[in-house]
């Protein structure tokens, strides 16, 4: 799915009524709060609040080698040779130092990518990119105004340009990030700042130079030449010791860099240009890159494809334009002072024109502006240290920015006058953060490293951080008074992170800093395999099951092998764009791009083709389906969504502030929905068409309170943001936790207390509830194997390579043990179910497709069997009904995407989409009518039954249902109703009362997951007449569930035998013996059964399971799928539990209860929130990564393997992490978005945020 897509449907979360709002200080603190650089790293990551662009082209770059390089005379640049590369650019360069040292992160640079203080172009490649505790990338920076580089072209920097020139004046350095900097000459042990920019202290020694960054701790020594003038890098190193060492050959050519981890790249100098690219291995060098050159300017640049990537020059270096190794073009035009004018690519995409205007006499600012493909333009001010000041937007919006002499943000003043203010010490260090409303984030630090540690949040909560002297932190304590320690190896590598409860996790790394073993609390240990690029190739499990992965030599993932044996494969274009990828069976799906490497179509296994359609900026304007019908988007001058036409015709619009929050959505009805957000952002009211819902959050951004005319909310959260009791309608969930945040007991309503206790690993041990006892155990890797349900029952699961192959439940009675249910199950290769044997049904076989969807399903008498179109759309469906259910055998019928007819019932829509009436034909009767009523925010609200029976739904501001009601004959009065609590998203306890009851009715269930692992049935009647006491009947069932956490069985552990069971067809129609002496609601996961809509009540929308369809389109539109108003793909692998986006199977097994564990939940659509995290990531890279493949290169790292769980943030949503060895990166997720970065400290600093 495309960044686009992401960017069309943004507006979800804001739809189904979910209030997430935080303020920019509040969210890098949560994504930063316990790094070295915390709050340092503020500045550098403060967003313009509107984006004007979310992808660069920032392409790869990468070219060829038969140009045969300029020949020069003379002799080598090393340190004590002669050379022949002309002296004291440097000086020249840093002329004005203002603008040569600015950060990066202060730079605003639009287009392709173009400095709009300078009108510079500029290109940032990584060409390798080795991950470890200290990382190592070789990487190549164009800029069009420079005049420094040496051995890729005077306008290229790599590793072995970095130097130090020194001259009367001081010292010049030469950076390889396009940064120059001017420095005083220092004096032994009296270290010196630069005149401008980054505070990076240089020093010197008898013998060398040394540059330190104090917020990393990196120190750069350069070694002079013998004639003093200059000063080459030589060794890079931490405080930890750990480095590596650039060396060159007795003239002074470069010829390795070497790492202490291991490492080392090779280079190839022909005629003092650097032609190749090389990684030393046990077997020999890896030829990473070639490049060739024409007139001494790098004109081609070959990788692995074999393909160059050309550039051509002018005369003076500059770059005309490029040619990428799919043939797609981009130029650049200049003006008469190197500025970029003009710049586009094939076909007119992605073109820009750039202007520039002299300072005005008044103010001494300089506007300039940039004008898209589409005609819009955005405009900045810049002030004369070339600094931004302020930037219009093309509607009109103004953002402005304070910043001080070393480019830091001092303030910034979004379109709306909000103002955040930054303050720092004597030492650059960010010590405030003040928010408009006028809470401040506050920040303490060691006195030499620049460290935290305390950070102190709006609300008072504090962090504390200790050290050792080199910088390792040894322990954090959190808001609560809990303290996690932190131990190391002697290369400064993380070896033990110990939690409050003296729970330790272990670490063994290789020299790089990489882990090659973890051991968990409980002893169960997990090994890694590494390549000599220090990419995972083999992950064996505590069993000893082993997943084998190989890569390209660009670090994209080409095969994965589990350990069943089963391989998927990958392959990719010459720019890194996926092509193919081959599943387990050998079948193929395809993707097709344009341009800059934009996706186009994919096409199944099933030859279901979706294609994409883009305007010339390169966003989406169109999706057609394997149908042919078309999903439109309109988009503003400023690219963000203001309305979408879906498959149907039905049009939505959106209406947004100035900071591009949606204030207004008006569906296809011309119903109104509105939002009001508070003074930090945070959604403050929604007007859902007169339905107002208000929202309140403590200093923390917590939700407090929320109400509407339905519900008043209120929550209790400690200083973590754990939730530690919710009251809705005066009807309170409390919760109980640990030391370290876990539950481990939960009060409802009714008074029913669960209590749990963990493993050492934060995985359930046992469960006690008022009804009865389960105990678990699991084998090392987590697994649930036995389940011991009171004194009387076993549930023993078996599984092989992480499919679970065998349930058997027994029973202990006076005549020994015996079974009572036991099914086997058989799977594909690529993990889809094909057959079941049942003891108590008898066996099932089932039929699919290519893609996986079930047509049909088989028995010793019976069968179902079911077609689909191209889309997915059911066409036929079969299978042995009885009952009510018969009706809708047969074909299906539809007009456009709207299924109208399912065999003899037929259905009607509203403009919205939604179902308002299903009707069913009857011989010789009039037909029974369903009537259906819903709200402005899709909630279904009313129904009048055949019979004419009316029942109303109740929400809470949340979404979640909280009550459902049978009117009597006035329609008003209420003579039946059930209420229901939640434990977050899922189903905690329902009461009903009614006439036909002696008493509240409540059924009361507990979860591991997605997965109902208890229900309790109480009755409360009334005692003797004259008695005041009530009697309490009782009742306790464990459930047995499926593969995906479906109800099978419910079991009664006093009399030992199974008082229910589901006979469910393939989409949910669910029958049950009639001999049951129970019975259960539950469905698929996150699903409940409503006998009088015949529909499943499912979190956000209701499921139809004789249609396998919902009763509306999804509100997160394409998104999640391709097909907005289907169930699954194949619900024996899939589920929905929100009604919003399928989720595999492994995604159903219990998340980790532990922070730091392994939580499958992170790899819910992976695609979705790897497109945000990328539309988001403005002005930053993933080594090695194309940015317009950032988007694809996260879904992969966010696939391969479950993230591991962080901290929460403040409003409650879920955080997660992943490490990926091939860029060095730290991916985190946030919800459905996010962020990246590569810390300094590398996986050290990884494992540092998970285990805080």
């Amino acid at each position: 799915m495309s960044n686009q897509i992401v960017r069309a449907l943004e507006h979800a979360a804001e739809k189904i009524g979910t209030a997430i709002a935080k303020d920019a200080g509040k969210a890098v603190k949560d994504l930063y709060h316990s790094a070295g650089q915390n709050l340092k790293k503020v500045a550098a990551n403060v967003r313009e609040v509107e984006e004007k662009h979310a992808k660069d082209l920032a392409k790869t770059f990468e070219h060829d080698t038969k140009g045969v390089p300029h020949p020069r005379s003379g002799g080598g640049g090393r340190p004590g040779g002669g050379h022949d590369h002309p002296k004291g650019r440097g000086r020249d360069q840093v002329k004005d130092p203002r603008t040569e040292g600015r950060d990066h992160t202060s730079r605003k640079c639009p287009g392709e990518p173009v400095d709009i203080a300078t009108g510079r172009m500029f290109i940032d490649q990584t060409d390798a990119s080795l991950p470890g505790s200290l990382p190592l990338h070789f990487t190549r920076s164009f800029e069009s105004g420079l005049r420094t580089g040496r051995w890729m072209g005077t306008k290229w920097l790599c590793p072995f340009d970095e130097r130090l020139e020194l001259d009367e004046a001081g010292v010049v350095h030469i950076r390889p990030d396009r940064i120059t900097q001017a420095y005083p000459h220092p004096e032994p042990g009296d270290p010196v700042l630069a005149s401008a920019g980054s505070r990076h202290q240089l020093d010197r020694t008898d013998d060398t130079f040394t540059v330190t960054d104090p917020a990393t701790g990196l120190v750069k020594e350069f070694t002079p030449t013998p004639d003093g003038t200059e000063a080459l890098l030589t060794t890079v190193r931490d405080r930890h010791g750990r480095h590596y060492t650039l060396t060159y050959d007795p003239d002074g050519i470069p010829l390795a860099i070497t790492h202490s981890g291991g490492y080392r790249l090779n280079v190839t100098v022909e005629h003092t240009r650097i032609t190749a690219l090389r990684l030393a291995t046990p077997d020999g060098d890896v030829m990473l890159m070639r490049y060739g050159y024409t007139d001494g300017h790098l004109t081609a640049v070959y990788n692995s494809s074999g393909k160059p990537m050309r550039f051509a020059n002018d005369t003076a270096g500059r770059i005309l334009s490029w040619t990428d190794r799919n043939n797609s073009q981009y130029r650049y035009t200049y003006d008469p002072f190197d500025r970029v004018t003009d710049e586009g690519g094939t076909t007119g995409a992605l073109r820009f024109t750039f202007t520039y205007a002299d300072p005005d006499p008044s103010t001494g600012l300089r506007t300039h502006t940039e004008t898209n493909a589409l005609g819009h333009t955005t405009t900045y001010l810049i002030n004369h240290h070339a600094q931004v000041t302020a930037v219009t937007d093309a509607l009109g919006h103004t953002t402005s920015y304070e910043r001080d002499d070393y480019d830091r943000l001092l303030s910034e003043t979004d379109p709306l006058g909000r103002t955040t203010r930054y303050t720092y010490d004597g030492a650059g260090d960010l010590i405030t953060i003040t928010r408009p409303d006028g809470e401040r984030t506050t920040a303490a630090y060691t006195d030499h490293l620049s460290l935290p540690t305390e950070i102190t949040e709006p609300g008072g909560a504090t962090w504390r951080h200790t050290y050792d002297e080199n910088g390792l932190r040894t322990s954090l304590t959190n808001p609560l008074g809990v303290t996690t320690r932190y131990t190391y190896d002697d290369h400064g590598h993380l070896a033990t992170v110990t939690d409050a409860l003296g729970n330790t996790r272990l670490l063994r790394c290789n020299p790089a800093g990489l882990p090659v073993e973890t051991t968990d609390p409980t002893g169960a240990t997990t090994c890694y395999e590494r390549d000599a690029f220090g990419r995972t190739t083999a992950v064996t499990d505590p069993l000893g099951g082993t997943t084998r992965l190989t890569w390209t030599i660009e670090g994209r993932l080409a095969s994965r092998t589990t350990a069943a044996g089963a391989t998927e494969s990958w392959t990719y274009d010459g720019e890194g764009n996926c092509l193919t990828r081959t599943d387990q069976l050998g079948l193929t799906t395809t993707y097709e791009y344009t341009h800059f490497e934009t996706l186009v179509a994919k096409t199944t296994p099933d030859l279901a083709r979706i294609s994409f359609a883009h305007d010339a900026d390169m966003r989406l304007v169109a999706v057609t389906d394997a149908n042919g019908q078309q999903w439109s988007y309109t988009h503003d001058a400023v690219g963000r969504l203001t309305a979408e036409t879906d498959f149907e015709g039905r049009r939505t619009t959106y209406r947004r502030d100035a900071i591009g929050r949606i204030t207004e959505v008006t569906d296809p009805l011309g119903q109104v929905t509105s939002y009001r957000y508070d003074l930090l952002g945070r959604l403050a009211a929604k007007d859902a068409a007169g339905k107002v819902t208000r929202y309140e959050y403590d200093p923390a951004g917590w939700l407090t309170r929320a109400t509407n005319p339905d519900a008043d909310l209120q929550r209790t959260v400690d200083a973590l943001g754990n939730l530690i009791a919710e009251t809705v309608n005066g009807r309170t969930v409390a919760h109980r936790r640990d030391a370290l945040g876990r539950r481990t007991g939960r009060v409802t309503p009714s008074g029913h207390l669960s209590e749990w206790a963990l493993d050492p690993s934060g995985r359930p041990a046992s469960l006690v509830t008022p009804g009865g006892r389960i105990d678990f155990t699991r084998d090392a890797t987590g697994r649930e194997q036995l389940r011991a349900i009171d004194d009387g029952l076993t549930l023993a699961s078996t599984w092989q390579h992480d499919r679970l192959t065998r349930q058997m439940l027994s029973g202990r009675s006076d005549s020994g043990q015996h079974v009572l249910q036991e099914r086997s199950y058989r799977y594909r290769e690529d993990g889809y179910l094909v057959g079941v044997t049942d003891l108590l049904s008898g066996s099932r076989e089932f039929e699919l497709d290519p893609v996986g969807r079930v047509t049909a399903v088989r028995g010793a008498h019976w069968s179902e069997t079911y077609a689909y179109d191209r889309a997915g759309n059911p066409t036929a469906a079969d299978w042995p009904a009885t009952g009510p259910s018969k009706a809708a055998l047969g074909s299906r019928t539809y007009v456009g995407t709207r299924l109208v007819g399912a065999g003899r019932v037929r259905y009607e829509y509203d403009a919205a989409g939604r179902v308002v009436l299903r009707q069913v034909t009857r011989l010789s009767k009039k037909p029974d009518t369903w009537r259906y009523t819903w709200d402005a925010e899709d909630r279904l609200t009313h129904v009048i039954t055949p019979d004419g029976t009316r029942w109303q739904y109740r929400y809470d501001p949340l979404g979640r249902r909280i009550a459902k009601q049978r009117l009597g004959a006035d329609g008003v009065t209420v003579a039946e109703q059930t209420e229901f609590s939640w434990d977050g998203a899922g189903l905690a306890e329902q009461t009903t009362r009614a006439p036909y009851l002696p008493g509240p009715h409540t059924l009361t269930w507990e979860h591991d997951g997605l997965r109902p692992l208890t229900q309790t049935e109480t009755m409360i009647t009334t005692g003797p007449k004259g008695s005041d006491r009530a009697q309490i009947d009782r009742r306790f069932f464990a459930i047995v569930t499926d593969l995906i956490g479906t109800p099978t069985e419910l079991v009664d552990s006093a009399s030992r035998t199974v008082a229910w069971r589901a006979t469910p067809s393939l989409w949910g129609q669910t029958s049950w013996p009639r001999e049951s002496t129970a019975y259960t609601p539950l469905r698929f996961p996150g699903q409940y059964f409503d006998p009088e809509t015949r529909l499943h009540y499912n979190h956000q929308r209701y499921y139809d399971p004789e249609t396998g369809r919902y009763t509306s389109t999804d509100p997160l539109g394409l998104a999640p799928a391709s097909n907005p108003d289907t169930y699954v793909l194949n619900p024996h692998r899939w589920a929905d539990p929100l009604g919003l986006s399928p989720h595999p199977e492994e995604e159903q097994k219990p998340p980790a209860v532990k922070k730091g564990s392994a939580d499958p939940a992170s790899q819910a659509n992976a695609g979705y929130a790897a497109d945000n995290i990328a539309a988001h990531a403005t002005q930053r890279s993933i080594p090695g990564v194309d940015d317009l493949d950032v988007a694809e290169h996260l879904e992969d790292v966010m696939s391969r393997s479950p993230g591991y769980k962080m901290r929460d943030t403040p409003g409650g949503t879920p955080r997660w992490a992943w490490w990926d060895d091939s860029t060095g990166t730290m991916v985190i997720r946030e919800g459905n978005t996010g962020t990246f970065m590569q810390p300094s400290r590398g996986e050290d600093y990884f494992w540092e945020q998970i285990n805080e």
